[in-house]
This record gives structure tokens, sequence and C-alpha cells, in this order.
């Protein structure tokens, strides 16, 4: 089966930043979302981290380990489908918190300057 790689956006709002995951979360793209996360948050204030994982497929051992940092250290983890809340429990080792599936996540309305992306299609 051949993996997807990992896309995501980044969304800096008022009260939190947010990455937006879709994919595979492998080595690679675990790496890139992490210096990216260390070049945001010099300049985001202090502001919670907020990771959406919804639309992730898979995490090999370097994205689990990512994550299960990042949520140690504080980031809620968001998880909007049935799949994507038990891979994000799975990971965390325990339930994520009601409002972590339906979506309401205190700052999880943020503005979208901009967008990163890795793995996708160059478009013409």
């Amino acid at each position: 089966m051949k993996t997807q790689g990992l896309r995501y956006y980044m969304h800096d709002g008022p009260s939190a930043f947010r990455f937006e995951l879709a994919g595979d979360l492998t080595n690679e793209g675990a790496r890139r979302l992490d210096q990216d996360w260390q070049t945001a948050s010099s300049v985001t204030g202090g502001r919670a981290l907020i990771v959406d994982m919804t639309f992730v497929n898979s995490a090999d051992k370097d994205g689990r380990a990512l994550l299960t940092r990042w949520h140690a250290a504080g980031a809620q983890i968001v998880a909007k489908s049935k799949a994507s809340r038990e891979l994000a429990e799975a990971i965390i080792g325990g339930p994520l918190p009601e409002f972590a599936s339906a979506g309401t996540a205190a700052g999880s309305r943020t503005w979208l300057p901009f967008h990163t992306s890795i793995g996708s299609p160059k478009l013409p």
C-alpha cells in the first residue's frame, strides 16, 4: 500500500496556533512539522498549540513520538472522525476530551494567512 505524503496547513489565530494535518505522518513529515513548529513557536507568544489530525491516515513511530511529545507539553489534539479519534487515543495512550472530537476546541477558529504542504503535486 502506498503512503500519502503528509500535507499540513498552519493557522495562526489570536488565541491559538493550529496545525491541520492530512495524509500519513511519517519520519520525514514529522521532522518537517516539528521544524515548522519550532520556527512558528518563536513568534506565537505562548498561544496554545492545537493539532487537528482528523485527516491523518496513519502515523509511524516518529510521527507518534512527535504527537506524544507535543501532547505531553500541552498541545491539544483534535480528531473529528471515529478513525482519527481512535488513532489519536492510541498515540496519546488515553481518551481525548469530548470537545476534541466535536471540533469546538477553544481557540480552534483561526485565520488562514499561509499554507505549507509536503508531498503534494506541483501545480502548473
